[in-house]
């Protein structure tokens, strides 16, 4: 299933949400995280505030997840996150949305369908409607907590 899950993590505050999501995911179903954020500039000021906000996402791990920090250069972004996923064997990537249908939202939701005419690499949309507290318990949290369960009676 999603063996290697690589969340984009932007300075956008759902991508906290998103990480936490993929945790979730890893615990319930094995795997790993990758935090990936794309570096449009590249001076050290840049590279060091990239590395403090992926630092920060990784707060909550049951494993450390992997942090990868990739400058743009001449790249379009997706073709960058779509090189990174072949050559990593990346099964699932997630991004974070407020679900406020911001226009920052919908240019996530475009790069999201974009990643995956590009990459072949399913992509997730976690939004995190009524704020960015703890995620609200949801069907999905009740799926995975069942095959948590079912997994580790395995």
């Amino acid at each position: 299933m999603f063996r290697h899950i690589v969340v984009l993590a932007d300075r956008h505050p759902a991508s906290v949400h998103a990480a936490r999501h993929a945790y979730e995911l890893t615990r319930a179903l094995g795997g790993r995280v990758t935090l990936l954020h794309v570096l449009e500039g590249n001076t050290s000021r840049d590279r060091e505030a990239a590395e403090q906000h992926v630092k920060a996402l990784s707060v909550g791990a049951r494993r450390p997840p992997h942090e990868v920090i990739l400058p743009l250069g001449n790249h379009d972004v997706r073709h960058k996150i779509a090189t990174f996923a072949a050559q990593h064997q990346v099964d699932l990537i997630v991004i974070g949305l407020s679900g406020d249908g911001s226009l920052l939202d919908e240019a996530l939701g475009r790069l999201g369908v974009s990643l995956t005419q590009v990459s072949g690499v399913p992509v997730h949309l976690a939004g995190c409607a009524g704020g960015f507290g703890a995620p609200r318990s949801s069907r999905w949290n009740q799926v995975a907590e069942t095959a948590s369960v079912r997994q580790k009676t395995l």
